[in-house]
């Protein structure tokens, strides 16, 4: 599965943000956050996820093996995104109205 998460959209702190997106794997990936823009079922047991923080675009695998751990200790660890991607502000109105717009 391929999915897009656009985390400027929701401005959540990364906690927050982890244990969100814990519930998001342990549900079956069910796209019910307003921050997931994309999900792509490509029949693969692995998650392929990019994920735009602030001015920073980075990825994140979730395979079997340490999807556990992705749902416990949160997913940043395993991104690639660098720390300072986890200091977003919360999102303007006209953010969100544009993002609707591309989408």
């Amino acid at each position: 599965m391929r999915v897009t998460i656009d985390r400027n959209l929701c401005g959540s702190w990364a906690p927050a943000c982890e244990e969100c997106f814990g519930v998001f794997l342990a549900r079956n990936y069910a796209p019910d956050r307003a921050c997931i823009t994309e999900v792509l079922d490509d029949g693969s047991d692995i998650l392929s996820a990019v994920i735009h923080s602030g001015r920073f675009v980075g990825t994140l695998i979730v395979r079997p093996e340490n999807r556990e751990a992705v749902i416990r200790e949160g997913w940043r660890k395993f991104s690639t995104l660098p720390d300072e991607a986890f200091d977003i502000c919360q999102p303007h109105g006209d953010d969100l109205r544009k993002a609707a717009r591309r989408n």
